[in-house]
C-alpha cells in the first residue's frame, strides 16, 4: 500500500483549486482535471505528468468506477428506452390528473422520494425521469426539482433500513463493535432516531414543497425566471446547453394523449422487487430493461434496430459523467497520496475529547465530505476514531456513530463532484455546480439545526 507524503496544510491545496475554479468557471471537468494535476505536481513534481496518468489509472482500477460505470451505463439504457418509447409521457399525462397543480406536482415529487428508498442512484433516476415533464408543465425548475429529488435520496435511504446505505453502514457497526442484541443491524435500527441530518433534512425540504418555507438563493431567482418567460432550465443552466420551457413539454398540437402508467410502473415495481429480492440493483435494472425492451416489441411500434440504437444513445447519454466522475475519484485518490486524510484526522482528533462528541463528528466530517467527497470512505476512515474514543469518554458510541452517518449524508446531497450530484444533474439535464448551488441553502439550514439537535441531545441523552 502506498504511503502518503503528510504534506501538512499544503495537501488542502488541490481542493482549494476545485472549489476555486468550479466557482469561476462553472466547468466540472476542467476543474477537476486542474486539481488532479496540482495533486500530481505536489506528490510527483517534475515527473507530475506520470503520477496523474498513474494515478487516473488506479481510479479505474477500483471496484467503484467499474460499478458506477456498468450502472450508469444500465440507467442510461432504460432511461432512454422509456422515455423513447413514450412510457414517461404516458405516465406524465396520467399522473397529471393528480398532480394538476404545482404543489400537487412537487409533493407527488416528494413522495415517490419516499417509495423508492431502496438506494440514492435508483431513487435519483427514477424519481426524475417521472417526474421532470411534469413539472416543466407547471413552471417548476429543474434546480428546484433537483433539489427535491436529491433531498428525498440518500437522507430516506439512511431512515429505512432496506437500503444499500443501511447495509453498508450497519456492516460497519457491527465490525467496529457497535451491536445492540449482537447484531450491527440493530444498532442501525436503534440509531435511526439519531439521525437528525437526515430527519431535518426532509422536514425542511417538505416545508419548502408545501410554501411554508420560502424559496431562497438560484432556486428564487430560476422560479421567478420560469413565471416571467416560462423557461424551467436556462441555457446557461442546462447540462446540454438547451433551453427547456413550459411549451416545448407541452404534447404536440392533435397528438393523442395517451395515459397507460403501466408501461413506466410495471419495470420501475421490477426494478425496485429484483434489486430488494437480490441486493443488486444491476440485476434489477438489467431486468427492467428487458421488461421494457419486451413491451416495445409486442407494441409492434418498434423494430429492434431503433431499440438498440436508442439503448446505445442511453449509455452515450452517461459518457460525460462517467469522466466526472473519474476524475473525481482520481482526486480522491491523490489527496490520499498528499496525506490530506492523515492531516484532517491529526487536526480533528485534538479536539474530539467533550461532551459534545457526536456534535463535533457531525460538524466537522459533514464539512470534510462537502469539500472532499468520499462519503463511506469517509466513514471509513473516521470510525476507527470515533468509537475508541466515545467508549474512552464513557459514552455509547451509538450517537456518535449516527452523527458519521448524517455526516455522509450532508456529503452526498452536497459535494459538487459527488456521485449522487452528478447522478441527479444529469437525471434533471442540469450542470453539477448549479444542483449544489440550488441545494447549498437548505442543505446549510439542516447542518445547522442538526449541530443543535446533536449538541442537545449528548446532554439530555
Amino acid at each position: 500500500m502506498e504511503e502518503s507524503l503528510n504534506l501538512g496544510i499544503i495537501s488542502l491545496l488541490p481542493i482549494v483549486v476545485l472549489f476555486v475554479l468550479i466557482f469561476i468557471t462553472k466547468r466540472m471537468l476542467l476543474s477537476l482535471t486542474a486539481a488532479s494535476l496540482v495533486g500530481a505536481v505536489l506528490i510527483g513534481r517534475a515527473s507530475f505528468a506520470s503520477v496523474w496518468l498513474l494515478k487516473v489509472q488506479e481510479a479505474f482500477m477500483e471496484g467503484t468506477i467499474g460499478y458506477l460505470i456498468l450502472l450508469l451505463a444500465l440507467f442510461g439504457i432504460l432511461i432512454a428506452l422509456l422515455d423513447y418509447s413514450g412510457a414517461v409521457f404516458e405516465f406524465a399525462n396520467w399522473l397529471a390528473k393528480y398532480a394538476n397543480t404545482r404543489r400537487k406536482a412537487l409533493i407527488i415529487t416528494y413522495i415517490l422520494g419516499w417509495l423508492i428508498f431502496v438506494d440514492d442512484y435508483l431513487n435519483n433516476l427514477a424519481v426524475s425521469t417521472a417526474m421532470k415533464k411534469l413539472c416543466d408543465k407547471h413552471g417548476i425548475p429543474r434546480t428546484m426539482l433537483g433539489y427535491v429529488v436529491n433531498s428525498t435520496a440518500a437522507p430516506v435511504c439512511i431512515l429505512i433500513p432496506i437500503s444499500t446505505w443501511a447495509v453498508f453502514y450497519s456492516g460497519l457497526f457491527e465490525e467496529f463493535g457497535v451491536v445492540r442484541n449482537g447484531s450491527g443491524m440493530s444498532a442501525y435500527i436503534a440509531g435511526i432516531p439519531f439521525l437528525f441530518y437526515g430527519w431535518i433534512s426532509l422536514v425542511v425540504c417538505l416545508l419548502l414543497v408545501l410554501g411554508v418555507l420560502p424559496m431562497i438563493g438560484l432556486i428564487k431567482k430560476d422560479n421567478q425566471l420560469a413565471k416571467e418567460t416560462g423557461v424551467v432550465c436556462s441555457v446557461e443552466r442546462n447540462l446540454d446547453g438547451a433551453e427547456i420551457t413550459t411549451t416545448n413539454s407541452q404534447n404536440a398540437e392533435g397528438e393523442v394523449l395517451k395515459k397507460n402508467p403501466i408501461k413506466f410502473i410495471l419495470p420501475l415495481l421490477l426494478l425496485i422487487g429484483l434489486t430488494v429480492l437480490t441486493g443488486d440493483v444491476l440485476i434489477g435494472c438489467m431486468g427492467a430493461i428487458v421488461v421494457v425492451g419486451a413491451i416495445m416489441v409486442f407494441d409492434k411500434r418498434f423494430n429492434l434496430g431503433d431499440i438498440f440504437d436508442n439503448a446505445y444513445k442511453g449509455v452515450a447519454s452517461m459518457a460525460s459523467i462517467t469522466c466526472v466522475i473519474t476524475m473525481a475519484l482520481t482526486l480522491v485518490g491523490i489527496n490520499t497520496s498528499t496525506g490530506l486524510p492523515d492531516f484532517v484526522v491529526a487536526t480533528l482528533t485534538p479536539i474530539l475529547n467533550s461532551a459534545v462528541l457526536p456534535a463535533i463528528v457531525f460538524g466537522f466530517c459533514a464539512v470534510y465530505s462537502y469539500f472532499g467527497g468520499g462519503f463511506w470512505d469517509m466513514s471509513l476512515l473516521f470510525m476507527p476514531i470515533v468509537v475508541p474514543l466515545a467508549i474512552a469518554l464513557n459514552l455509547d458510541p451509538l450517537m456518535s456513530c449516527a452523527a458519521l452517518v448524517c455526516a455522509a449524508t450532508a456529503g452526498s446531497t452536497t459535494y459538487v463532484a459527488g456521485d449522487a450530484i452528478m447522478i441527479t444533474s444529469r437525471a434533471v439535464d442540469i450542470k453539477p455546480f448549479y444542483q449544489m448551488l440550488a441545494t447549498l441553502p437548505y442543505a446549510i439550514i439542516s447542518y445547522v439545526l442538526s449541530v443543535i439537535a446533536f449538541v442537545i441531545a449528548g446532554f439530555v441523552i
